[in-house]
């Protein structure tokens, strides 16, 4: 089974930088996760890696479609599965980066979050089953009542298992593979590793965000979007709608002064970065790590390429 690393984390916490530095020592190659950088032209306010880097450590799924155009989780999904397939041939192992949740999400649970939500109810059961009898007996009950969903997801995929023993109690006691199995043959399961950075001082990574809004605004933040909104005057761009953009917008537009465009781009940012760790603190079957905790990913990273 073909290997994929994910390396999840709020807003400014570091992750592209991070990223840059595993490309240095293992046979990896960065694949974006960020729901703007798709994103032609919108560069500044996304915190795309500058054109040199690009060139230097290529980024699948960055500038992929035109600034007027309208993207879906499920054209992420389709993209990305042609992206790792591209990456696997090539012989190196895809490494996604970014914060886009509901873009991992999508990934990890291998498009099955098109799916019907199931029952409160029938979330505890499975879980109970989980934490009283353990992983290995959750694949195994999975096997035994659906052995082709067994095969296409690895053992050891906590997210998935999960998700496909809920679904059969949630279907009357259906194989999901025959409720979902259009769905099932367009899924590709991958033996991965979550790696979610948490910072453990808010403080701090509140301060990064400060920096980051400040090195935009020096890098010609203001110009960018004056720009984009110069060259299409009348179409409806939707990355203008996103955090950053839309306040230097409506500053642009003379609706909000400059002070409280930066107010509420910082504040913004840091709702979303809460959200986003949120998510990660209740994602399942995840590595965390700190900011400080370099060494320990690259060896954990190390560890799992080097694994049969």
């Amino acid at each position: 089974m073909n290997k994929v690393i994910c390396l999840m984390g709020p807003t400014s916490i570091g992750k592209t930088a991070l990223s840059i530095s595993l490309c240095e020592q293992f046979n990896i190659e960065i694949v974006s996760v960020d729901s703007v950088m798709i994103y032609k032209e919108f560069n500044i306010g996304s915190a795309k890696p500058c054109s040199l880097t690009l060139k230097k450590y290529p980024h699948s799924m960055i500038d992929i479609i035109e600034p007027w155009e309208t993207y879906s989780v499920a054209f992420f999904y389709r993209d990305l599965l042609r992206n790792l397939d591209d990456i696997h041939k090539r012989g190196k192992i895809p490494l996604l980066v970014g914060g886009s949740m509901m873009y991992f999400k999508t990934f990890l649970l291998g498009g099955l979050s098109k799916m019907d939500e199931v029952s409160s109810q029938i979330r505890r059961k499975v879980n109970q089953m989980f934490e009283e009898n353990g992983l290995e007996y959750l694949y195994k009950f999975l096997k035994k009542v659906d052995e082709e969903s067994a095969k296409k997801v690895h053992h050891n995929d906590k997210y998935r298992i999960i998700r496909l023993v809920e679904i059969y109690f949630s279907n009357n006691k259906k194989k999901p593979s025959k409720i979902f199995n259009k769905c099932l043959e367009n899924v590709q399961y991958y033996d991965t590793l979550n790696i979610s950075i948490i910072p453990n001082d808010r403080s701090l990574l509140h301060l990064r965000i400060e920096q980051r809004l400040e090195k935009m605004l020096k890098e010609g933040f203001l110009d960018e979007v004056s720009s984009i909104k110069d060259r299409y005057p009348n179409k409806d761009l939707p990355a203008l709608r996103t955090i950053g953009y839309k306040e230097v917008n409506s500053y642009l537009e003379d609706i909000i002064d400059i002070e409280s465009m930066k107010s509420q781009i910082l504040a913004s940012t840091r709702q979303l970065a809460k959200r986003q760790i949120t998510w990660l603190r209740h994602l399942d079957a995840t590595t965390v790590f700190t900011l400080l905790d370099n060494d320990n990913i690259l060896r954990r990273v190390d560890s799992f390429l080097h694994k049969n």
